[in-house]
């Protein structure tokens, strides 16, 4: 099979295309023909050895994450799926995967994605899965967001994390305030945003009408200790990305009314099967663009430089 592939630590511009085995399924697996992906930072950290624990450390390295295919082939135990089903879903982010979609095909866990819906595109399809599971279990599963009336703000409406938290927060009931510039303010008020704060025109604090019952830091640029004081008692801050100052402000946390968490998603297929249904009833993914394999490199650079508005699809089959 055609793979992108790294034969060790560095620069992007290192990664070549590869001819490689096409991998087997294992009980309660199966192989997926990859039509599209995605890119996320999660690829340049792994690849250039920043977050090697993202990835299990096997040369060569396929990167990518996300994906959406066709079931080609099932090991055993792996019922009720059947060959020629369309799916969708992202590998785990941790040491144990060994195998990435940075290639015509990968391996799954049967429990591990989801029934891709008729009228949504593999490309749209791949885009929403890490971002929209995300920001699923940021807000529901650490946020504790109310069923109905809740109220949000999500910073780092431009990346494709904060882009798609807009319209999750929207479909499990909550207002939204949306911290951006330029077009992502566009895009998150297209999304449902209620209000909108451009960060480099206005003060953001004095600007903010809380409180919250979730901050979501989708952007990682912000601190618990930052905020507290817009977040009502039980609320949560969430952040994308644990780090030795969230460290300091989570065991603060403890003794307010208030707590701080860092979402590390996982592929659950429950989760997977409600973005699909909300993907199908209009959920929005804002697309940066779409480019073929030869060109993830080019794109990586881009995501790792800050240029990148939404999320960048990767057509495999291209």
């Amino acid at each position: 099979m055609r793979a992108l592939a790294a034969s060790r630590y560095g620069a992007l511009n290192e990664l070549r295309i590869v001819d490689l085995p096409v991998p087997d399924p294992g009980p309660r697996e199966v192989r997926i023909r990859v039509h599209a992906t995605a890119l996320n930072p999660a690829d340049y950290k792994v690849l250039t050895g920043t977050m090697k624990f993202l990835h299990a450390r096997n040369f060569p390295l396929i990167a990518g994450y996300d994906f959406s295919g066709t079931i080609e082939a099932l090991g055993t135990d792996s019922e009720p799926w059947k060959a020629g089903d369309d799916v969708f879903g992202f590998l785990p982010y941790s040491p144990g995967n060994r195998r990435g979609a940075f290639a015509e095909f990968l391996i799954s866990r049967t429990d591990e994605m989801a029934l891709k819906p008729p009228g949504v595109s593999h490309i749209v399809a791949a885009a929403a899965a890490t971002p929209g599971v995300t920001a699923l279990q940021a807000l529901r599963n650490l946020g504790h967001l109310p069923d109905r009336d809740g109220q949000v703000l999500v910073t780092g409406v431009s990346g494709g994390v904060g882009s798609l938290a807009v319209g999750v927060a929207r479909r499990l009931g909550a207002g939204v305030t949306a911290v951006g510039s330029g077009r992502g303010l566009e895009i998150a008020r297209k999304h449902g945003a209620e209000r909108l704060i451009d960060r480099k025109t206005q003060d953001v604090r004095a600007s903010v009408e809380g409180p919250f019952d979730v901050i979501f830091d989708a952007a990682a640029t912000s601190r618990w200790s930052q905020w507290n004081s817009l977040i009502k008692p039980g609320g949560a801050f969430v952040s994308t990305l644990p780090s030795l100052p969230f460290a300091v402000d989570y065991l603060a946390s403890v003794f307010t009314s208030t707590r701080a968490r860092a979402v590390l998603v996982k592929p659950r297929a429950a989760d997977l099967r409600l973005l699909g249904e909300w993907l199908a009833t209009g959920l929005e993914v804002t697309l940066d663009s779409t480019i073929p394999l030869a060109e993830v490199p080019e794109g990586l650079a881009r995501l790792q430089r800050g240029e990148v508005t939404g999320r960048v699809a990767v057509d495999v089959r291209a």
